[in-house]
């Protein structure tokens, strides 16, 4: 039984009643809570006991709802707003005023509210909760049933009837549910949850079963089996929770002991019950809205079908529409609400556009042309500025406040519900719905400071009249980290509000004229331009507040009220403390938020929603079932960045330079100007800026426009904006604002990343600093634009601002800063010019340029005059060069490839050719042109320069520069310098990054650069009559001794003081040694040698030649030396230079090998010439000298040189005797010398050879023809394509033919070289190169004059003559030469015809006789080797006789020691018996010295390593002598038989010789 003691305190009853009528009051504002409502019946006043346990557990999580025409939405998070039945706040009171009263009438519902007839017009409960206290099963049987009962009938939804009005009610369709509060100590208590458990579907375990009766039926069982419905699809309405004793009031608590024992449940249990609680609400207010969304989507549905029939309005349509979006906002699903608005703001435009079209016929209904506000509003400002000197007490009506767009200012549903709304509130109430929308998807600051303050419970209130779910928002243990924000939403916000608020503006321009009309009176213009400026002005800052971010820095957040409102809340539970809300609060803890794939665009930051880790169950509605999904796997989390920064920023800033134009209006109807419009006029008096009317009034037109301009009295009327206000209080001010408003545009640009925008809006803050006179400000934001202006594309603004900072630089005596810019502004003028000059030349000369007016702001015209001459005065002051690009200020910059020579000296000139683009005429003090060699990168530059100042006027411009080199080659231009002053004009044709590295490296080239390297291609060549030099490898060689190098050095024309001559070796190890240098030929003298590499030379008579010898060394073995040579030579006209460089190959062209044979009394040596390369040489002569020793014998010379090829060698063999002398002075001689000879070779190389007598040949041509004055160029160039063009394997062709084939004019290759000549002889040239090609194709090489064909021509031998190379050839040593003789004693075997002849097993008596000499070798070294004190000293020997054991059998002594002196003759008798018949050579003889050697001796050498073996010959006379040996057969008997048989012939016998 419930009885008074049971029942809720009464210190809450006052507050549910409370709750209860504020409930019904949100419920009729028309406005969404951001939440769904949860109705609770609690007859028993057990809900502040459930509480607790329910707001920790909200609000609900991870809902995920499937509509069959939608796809799948996932709710993260859906708050709960449980507010008290009517039936609960009237008991409330009542308990409240008569606390110990009694009722047991609590299930008596209230009578049913009639539906309004627009649905959407309120909100109605989700889920209608009876909170049941029942303790027996007596209890449920006699009472709770029937109460029970009749508050289910009473709140049947709708849903539940099948009656087609029933059905027009799901509107507000909602779902009910029972839960069942267990008190300790209660029967209740002591029974199970039943045999199966209803939190989670399993069976409970037997322990529990078996304390209660079997066949019992708990009190829950009786619950579902009186209230669930039957049917699987239908969902569970009845859930049961247990309370522990410590968190029941005693007075709650039944006074009777309860018999059997209560069951305990496990924390664990406990959880699962409540969260089956959880579950089912989920399941229940999902199915409530899926029943909603469907009931409005057919309404929907029906209403469009029905536009096209008379009577359709749309602000009905809209209405019920709305419903829908608020449906969906209500449970977080933003962006289908945001959609439905999106839908309804195009069919306002369609209404709109039909209105206008059909006028009041239009069949959705008439929507007014004005706002009766606006213009009670606008007239009230007016009235009051017209009356303000007569009260200036009474309060100034503002036109708006500091919100203008805000769906809560009036009432906009009631004006769409009853078809009194403008078209002007009507977008602004769409627009204000849209803006909240995005704010919320955007987790803005704003929004949630908003609807914080909407949580806030009002002071003094009580527990029951919170929002309980969101009390504690962002302030629970295990809430998630706070969600970021959205920059994205807010981007597209401001985006949105830029097209509405210019929009806007024409409506309200609109809405005022019309209502003026209406009310048959009229606007000033300037006063309606002046309220649409002030609300458009306001409207901004109102979107720039609301999408203010901590993102950016810069900005911060207007008007913390919200925040500070809801910063803290009051103690809740058995929370004591006061605890605060962050200002990041998290998204999900304070709007429903649901993750959707409408999010197209952003980057999402994690899954979705439905694949989020959650400590629930995921329940999902789908198709009116449920469907209950596991948990994923918890993932880490990883931080991150921030995206859609860079939009939100740039939109932004757009928002406030409509704010800063706004301001600048103004400021124009005060007379006041900033930026531009103000320092335009001080920078230059003499320009004027006029506004140009593109209409053409006539004067009349224009009296009439003077006479409606406002009076200064009235031209801020209007302007209701604080900000505006203040910024327009004063010129100060006024500029002040407007460079706040222009410091946050550049900020946000920057964010951005718009940098040229930014860049205008720096100029615009220059501008004014400049104005206002901080040069130094001005030239801070001037600097940081003035590094990034371009060639071209400017404009007039940026020259100015141009002239500007340079002013300021001026101003603050910032030379160089000022040089520089005056140079920016310079190249601006030049860009303009060749811009011009170039659509000149491009487009129709017959082509008239139409007249212009005179106000035509023509952008490519820059006045710089004056300024080009105040920068060169001005650099005098500057302490060193300012180098800047010739080509930003001069037009078609090149150097003429054509090479001038001088008429009295040497050298060249080129001619520099440029077009002047600027107004002003200058002096320049030098111009320079430097070249650089064109096939290496380590070659010598040359510098040609101007002799005196000249003059630069405006147009094309020409210039001789001049040079004292004297140099053949090809050179590119490489850098231009016009010098004037202290400003250096410089030109590079191309980078330096796409030329020769330092180390002779040739990186990758562009296409452009290669055509601008061969555009700007020299070819510089002197004069025939110049000065030349030539280095080539000395002509005579000595092995032994250093090589030289040999200078030749030919005057010319010059009569030469003195010259220096200055040696780089470019090979790796080369050391020339200028000191030892020697003059062989010429009058010219060595004078000085000061440094190494250089050499002073006296006077040279013109017309001479001076040769100079100068040895060299390598360090290691190199194939040709590159040596340059540098030469300062000094005649009467100055001073002159001759750079060239030279490769000298210097690898022997010959080999020479050398075979030596000893005999007693002479040497034989043979030796073998062959080329080294496969280059055939001329040997004209071999020589072989003595010396004072030996003398030699030779053959006889040949007549004529000697061809050598690669494959023939020539071998030449000498003989070798020694002269007579007594021993003791042979001794003494061969200690002295050694006796060495001297191996003479001369010969011509075939290729030098050819090269120099074809190149005499062309040179000889050249000069007596009409182009000898190009001589040099062409025998230069004619060598080197020869040299490319005969390959070495040729030449054994040529040698052997005496001919050589030079083929036609175009197979030499002349294209570059006459394209590098002057026009005027290039085709001269090339005529004489084609016909001396056609009468030379082939040339003969022989001495004498060829036949007198035309076709053929000879070219003589080289003047030059031939190399000559010296070998030393030493003589070797040999200590003991043996001469041994193997003969024949035997007359027998001694023959006739000379060969000796022997039988077969028959001994052949020999004699071995052996003498030797001691001549060949020194006496010291002899007594060192031999080990004997005297060089007549007898030495022991040991011969060996060797022979093949199958040829002969040796009978005596094979090995033998004998004692012998010099020229002593032994003799050894030696049996040899033959062992097989045939031809057999006689055995060889080795004879081999025994040495004694002494002990002392041997330690010493021992010690030194310096011991010499005695070296020992043998010349073996009897070497290749032969024996023919035959058998032992005097006569034989055959028989023979049958001739046919092969068997028939038989040996019978045979008879022996010695028998």
């Amino acid at each position: 039984m419930n009885t008074p003691r049971n029942g809720a305190p009464a210190v809450g009853a006052a507050e549910i009643a409370s709750r209860q009528k504020q409930s019904e009051t949100a419920m009729m504002d028309g406005l969404s809570s951001s939440k769904v409502t949860v109705e609770y019946h609690d007859p028993s006043g057990l809900f502040p006991l459930v509480q607790e346990q329910l707001i920790s557990r909200l609000p609900l999580r991870n809902l995920h709802w499937k509509a069959p025409t939608r796809p799948l939405r996932s709710i993260d998070s859906l708050h709960v707003d449980l507010v008290p039945s009517a039936d609960t706040a009237s008991q409330a009171e009542v308990l409240a005023s008569t606390p110990t009263s009694t009722t047991t009438d609590h299930g008596k519902g209230s009578s049913k509210e009639r539906r309004h007839q627009i649905p959407g017009l309120r909100q109605t409960p989700y889920l209608k909760v009876y909170i049941l206290r029942c303790d027996d099963s007596e209890n449920y049987k006699s009472t709770t049933r029937k109460q029970v009962r009749e508050w289910v009938k009473t709140h049947t939804p709708s849903s539940q009837s099948s009656s087609s009005a029933s059905k027009q009610e799901n509107h507000d369709a909602f779902e009910w549910m029972i839960l069942h509060v267990v008190l300790p100590d209660t029967p209740a208590a002591s029974q199970p949850r039943g045999s199966a458990s209803t939190a989670n579907g399993e069976k409970e375990k037997s322990n529990l079963a078996s304390r209660f009766t079997k066949g019992t039926t708990t009190l829950l069982e009786k619950l579902r089996a009186d209230f669930d419905a039957a049917s699987k699809s239908a969902p569970e309405r009845v859930a049961q929770v247990r309370l522990q004793k410590e968190s029941v009031p005693p007075h709650m608590l039944p006074q009777t002991t309860v018999t059997s024992p209560p069951i305990a449940e496990s924390p664990q249990e406990q959880d699962r019950a409540w969260n089956d609680v959880i579950v089912k609400f989920k399941q229940l207010i999902l199915r409530s809205f899926d029943l909603r969304v469907g009931q409005y989507e057919d309404d929907i549905r029906e209403k469009d079908s029905q536009r096209s029939l008379p009577g359709w309005n749309f602000c009905t349509f809209f209405i019920l529409k709305e419903g829908l979006a608020r449906g969906f906002e209500s449970v977080g699903l933003v962006e289908d609400a945001l959609l439905s608005y999106d839908e309804l703001s195009i069919g306002l435009d369609t209404v709109v556009r039909e209105q206008a079209t059909e006028g009041s016929t239009a069949q959705s209904g008439v929507i007014s042309d004005y706002t009766e506000d606006l213009y009670k509003q606008a007239s009230d400002v007016l009235n009051f500025s017209q009356k303000k000197h007569e009260d200036r007490n009474q309060q100034e009506p503002q036109f708006h406040d500091d919100t203008p767009i805000n769906a809560n200012k009036k009432d906009y549903r009631g004006q769409i519900l009853s078809n009194n709304i403008s078209i002007f509130d009507f977008r602004t109430y769409i627009f204000a719905r849209q803006m909240s929308l995005l704010l919320r998807l955007g987790n803005s600051h704003s929004a949630r400071s908003d609807l914080a303050s909407k949580l806030q419970p009002r002071p003094n209130a009580g527990v029951l009249q919170r929002s309980v779910d969101d009390s504690n928002v962002g302030m629970k243990s295990d809430s998630p980290s706070g969600d970021p924000e959205d920059l994205f939403s807010l981007a597209e916000l401001c985006t949105r509000a830029l097209n509405f608020v210019t929009f806007a503006g024409r409506l309200m321009r609109n809405d005022l004229f019309s209502s003026a009309k209406a009310h048959e009176t009229t606007f000033p213009e300037h006063f309606v331009d002046n309220l649409i400026l002030s609300w458009t002005f306001s409207a901004l800052e109102q979107i720039l507040r609301e999408t203010s971010t901590s993102s950016f820095p810069f900005t911060k957040f207007l008007g913390d009220a919200g925040t500070g409102s809801s910063s803290k809340t009051l103690p809740f539970g058995k929370n004591a403390k006061e605890q605060k809300i962050a200002v990041s609060e998290p998204k999900s803890m304070i709007h429903p938020s649901r993750a959707s794939s409408l999010n197209y665009g952003r980057s999402q930051s994690s899954d979705a929603p439905y694949a989020q880790p959650s400590g629930n169950a995921q329940t999902i509605f789908e198709n009116g079932q449920y469907q209950d999904r596991p948990a994923p796997k918890q993932e880490s989390s990883l931080p991150q960045t921030k995206n859609g920064q860079q939009e939100l920023a740039g939109s932004r800033a757009q928002l406030l330079a409509i704010q800063r134009r706004i301001l600048e209006h103004v400021g124009k109807y005060l007379g006041w100007s900033v930026g531009w419009a103000a320092a335009l006029p001080t920078l230059d008096p003499k320009v004027e800026f006029n506004d140009v009317d593109l209409d053409e009034k006539d004067s009349s037109d224009e009296e009439e426009t003077q006479s409606d301009k406002p009076t200064p009295a009235s031209h801020v009327i209007g302007i209701s904006s604080p900000a505006l206000k203040d910024g327009t209080s004063g010129i100060d001010r006024f500029r002040q604002f407007y460079e706040t408003l222009s410091d946050l545009i550049v900020k946000h640009y920057m964010a951005a990343g718009l940098t040229k925008a930014s860049e205008g809006v720096l100029g615009d803050l220059a501008a004014l600093r400049f104005e206002l006179g901080d040069f130094a400000a001005a030239a801070m934001y001037f600097g940081r634009m003035a590094s990034t202006f371009g060639e071209t594309g400017w404009n007039t603004v940026e020259t100015t601002m141009l002239k500007m900072y340079a002013q300021c630089l001026k101003k603050l005596n910032r030379k160089d800063e000022f040089v520089r810019t005056l140079l920016e502004v310079l190249a601006k003028s030049a860009a303009s010019k060749r811009s011009l000059t170039t659509h000149k030349e491009g487009g129709d000369p017959n082509k008239k340029t139409p007249h212009l007016p005179r106000d035509w702001l023509n952008d490519d015209q820059v006045n710089t005059s004056g300024t080009l001459s105040e920068l060169v005065d001005y650099s005098q002051q500057l302490p060193y060069d300012v180098n800047v690009q010739m080509a930003k200020y001069f037009n078609d910059v090149v150097v003429e490839p054509y090479v001038r020579h001088f008429d009295d000296k040497d050298g060249f000139q080129l001619r520099l050719q440029f077009r002047h683009l600027l107004e002003d005429d200058f002096d320049f003090d030098q111009a320079k042109v430097r070249l650089i060699d064109a096939t290496s990168a380590q070659g010598k530059d040359i510098w040609l320069e101007s002799r005196e100042t000249a003059r630069v006027k405006k147009g094309i411009c020409r210039i001789w520069l001049g040079s004292n080199v004297n140099t053949t080659g090809a050179y590119i231009v490489d850098k231009i310098i016009l010098q004037t002053k202290r400003i250096a004009f410089v030109h590079e044709p191309f980078t330096k990054a796409e030329a020769t590295t330092p180390l002779g490296i040739i990186t990758s080239v562009s296409a452009t650069s290669l055509k601008s390297a061969k555009k700007n291609r020299v070819l510089c060549f002197p004069r025939t009559e110049a000065f030349r030099a030539r280095l080539y490898l000395s002509h005579f060689i000595h092995i032994d001794k250093p090589r030289h190098v040999e200078i030749e050095c030919s005057s010319g024309w010059n009569e030469i003081q003195r010259a220096e001559i200055r040696l780089k070796s470019a090979s790796a190890g080369l050391r020339l040694r200028t000191a030892n240098a020697t003059t062989t030929s010429g009058t010219a003298q060595i004078v000085e040698r000061p440094d190494p590499g250089v050499i002073c030379i006296g006077e040279i008579f013109a017309n001479t030649t001076a040769t100079f010898q100068i040895p060299y060394e390598t360090e290691t073995m190199l194939p040709d030396l590159a040596v340059k040579i540098e030469i300062d030579y000094f005649t009467e006209n100055g001073q002159f230079q001759y750079y060239s460089s030279f490769t000298i190959p210097v690898e022997l062209p010959l080999d020479v090998n050398v075979h030596d044979h000893f005999k007693n009394a002479s040497l034989f040596s043979k030796f073998n010439i062959k080329t080294a390369s496969q280059v055939p040489l001329e040997i004209s002569d071999v020589s072989l000298e003595g010396s004072g020793e030996y003398d030699v014998s030779g053959p006889r010379k040949p007549k004529g040189g000697l061809i050598v090829f690669p494959k023939q060698p020539v071998a030449v063999t000498y003989k070798v005797t020694k002269k007579s002398a007594n021993v003791q002075g042979r001794r003494q001689s061969q200690a002295q010398n050694n006796g060495s000879l001297a191996l003479s070779v001369e010969y011509r190389c075939l290729d030098e050879d050819v090269l120099e007598r074809l190149r005499t040949l062309f040179e000889q041509a050249v000069t007596n023809s009409p182009v000898h004055r190009l001589s040099r160029l062409l025998v230069d160039t004619f060598a080197d394509k020869l040299k490319h063009r005969i390959l070495p394997l040729q030449f054994e062709k040529i040698a052997l033919l005496e001919k050589v084939e030079l083929g036609s004019f175009d197979d030499m290759g002349w294209a570059e070289c006459i394209d590098s000549l002057p026009q005027i002889v290039r085709d001269d040239t090339r005529k004489w190169l084609e016909k001396w090609h056609q009468n030379n194709g082939s040339i003969l090489l022989s001495a004498t004059s060829g036949p007198d064909s035309p076709d053929f021509n000879t070219a003589l031998p080289s003047p030059h003559p031939p190399r000559r190379m010296t070998i030393t050839v030493s003589i070797p040593q040999t200590h003991i030469l043996h001469t041994a003789s193997l003969s024949l004693v035997s007359e027998e075997a001694l023959s006739s015809h000379g060969s000796s002849i022997a039988v077969v097993g028959q001994p052949l008596l020999t004699e071995l006789r052996i003498r030797h000499t001691r001549r060949w070798c020194t006496q010291r070294s002899l007594l060192s080797a031999a080990n004997i004190s005297s060089p007549t000293d007898p030495i022991d020997f040991v011969y060996t006789l060797e022979a093949h054991a199958d040829t002969w059998l040796v009978a005596g002594q094979r090995r033998a020691h004998f004692t012998a002196k010099e020229d002593e003759e032994q003799k050894f008798s030696i049996m040899l018996i033959p062992l097989r018949p045939g031809t057999a050579l006689l055995p060889t003889v080795e004879i081999r010295a025994r040495i004694k050697p002494k002990e002392e001796d041997e330690k010493k050498k021992e010690v030194t390593g310096d011991e010499e073996h005695l070296n020992c010959e043998t010349d073996y006379l009897s070497y290749g002598e032969c024996v023919v040996v035959v058998p032992d057969v005097r006569c034989s008997t055959v028989g023979i038989g049958d001739i046919s048989s092969p068997r028939s012939a038989m040996w019978l016998e045979a008879e022996s010789r010695s028998s």
